[in-house]
């Protein structure tokens, strides 16, 4: 009896262990991942920076395949504004998703017109969408410094075969795309969230 208490509290302690040592490597390995991400997001930033310096497009990292073409930041109707600034970056592929929203390249350049579209994910960069309503601002920087502000005046959901909200425009107007629901961060989604806004204006600096 005292030979089969002891293996049973010996197993409990096997078993406690290894849960507490799972444990652990998953706060590490989450821990990681979020440095890794904040660092990334670091050598985007520079790399816009230096673009705005010489004009020149620059790699966040040498084996990076795309690179930051924008800074975007957001403005509420009492004009505060979201201090975290955004990087968009060239192209939509899963692989640039995954650092920062990308810019279509099959639709206007940044600070061109037509239809600027940039599509990002729900669950990280493009999570802000989910609180803007209509009358906010958007206030997007292109590779010369130039800015210019939209005003939201359009918020919809929409089919991912509909493909409307990204043909050419003869406005200026910003598209930004992500999935939908919000809340639902697994799996398929068969659904797009549409933010459209209209140009207001444009400067050579931040009005802000």
């Amino acid at each position: 009896m005292l030979v089969r208490l002891t293996r049973t509290i010996n197993l409990r302690w096997i078993i406690f262990f290894t849960l507490l040592i799972i444990a652990s490597a998953m706060i590490i390995k989450g821990g990681y991942m979020q440095a890794k991400a904040h660092f990334a997001q670091y050598l985007i930033e520079r790399a816009f920076v230096q673009t705005l310096i010489d004009n020149k497009p620059h790699k966040p990292w040498s084996w990076a395949d795309t690179h930051p073409v924008a800074k975007i930041r957001f403005i509420d109707r009492q004009h505060k504004l979201d201090k975290q600034d955004i990087y968009v970056l060239a192209g939509i592929s899963g692989r640039t998703l995954a650092f920062g929203p990308g810019l279509y390249l099959g639709g206007a350049n940044v600070g061109e017109k037509g239809n600027t579209i940039i599509a990002g994910h729900r669950d990280s960069h493009f999570l802000k969408l989910k609180h803007l309503v209509l009358g906010d601002t958007i206030e997007l920087q292109d590779a010369q410094g130039q800015y210019t502000r939209y005003q939201v005046t359009d918020l919809r959901v929409v089919h991912d075969t509909q493909v409307d909200e990204m043909a050419m425009t003869d406005d200026s107007r910003l598209t930004l795309i992500t999935c939908y629901p919000f809340d639902k961060l697994g799996g398929d989604a068969d659904l797009r969230y549409i933010v459209e806004a209209k140009a207001v204006s444009i400067s050579p600096s931040s009005l802000i």
